[in-house]
């Protein structure tokens, strides 16, 4: 699947999501949150095999791996990230911790404020020391709204903020 497909679809799961979220609790609706929960994954694996070569993957696949961690799956759709994919983008950053965009880095910042975001990992020293240091110092003043209509629930979350809107 290309990016923006990715996207569209990530918005018809968290549509359902938000559905079954509001609905009374039933035994379908569980069946269904479950294959969300499937269909995440493997939106998430589609990122971290465009990762490599597509910085906007990188950020949408990272984006999924900190929101299954911060938020309640019922809410996000998202349960588990397979662990191989997961460690792919993390090792991407890694490998380019020093070239990174600004908007990652704000990312990344912020992600790494949360004292659980990410796992110990000792194959990873460069981005262990990188969130060692988070900073505010990259988060933006303001975010393109427009813009992050169009990048699935990352953007969805991003929007949802009012820290970016001074």
């Amino acid at each position: 699947m290309e990016i923006e497909e990715l996207a569209t679809e990530e918005n018809k799961l968290h549509e359902i999501v938000i559905k079954i979220y509001n609905e009374k609790h039933s035994v379908e609706n569980d069946f269904k949150l479950q294959e969300v929960f499937i269909k995440y994954n493997e939106i998430h694996k589609s990122y971290s095999n465009l990762a490599e070569n597509n910085i906007e993957a990188l950020k949408r696949g990272l984006f999924i791996q900190w929101y299954s961690i911060a938020e309640p799956n019922y809410l996000t759709g998202i349960n588990e990230i397979d662990l191989k994919s997961k460690f792919k983008i993390l090792k991407i950053i890694e490998d380019n911790i020093d070239n990174l965009d600004i908007e990652l880095k704000w990312m990344l910042n912020y992600y790494g404020i949360w004292d659980y975001a990410f796992e110990k990992n000792e194959n990873l020293p460069k981005l262990e020391n990188y969130i060692k240091n988070v900073t505010e110092e990259y988060f933006p003043k303001n975010i393109n709204k427009t813009e992050m209509k169009k990048r699935g629930q990352m953007g969805m979350y991003w929007n949802s903020l009012n820290v970016f809107n001074k």
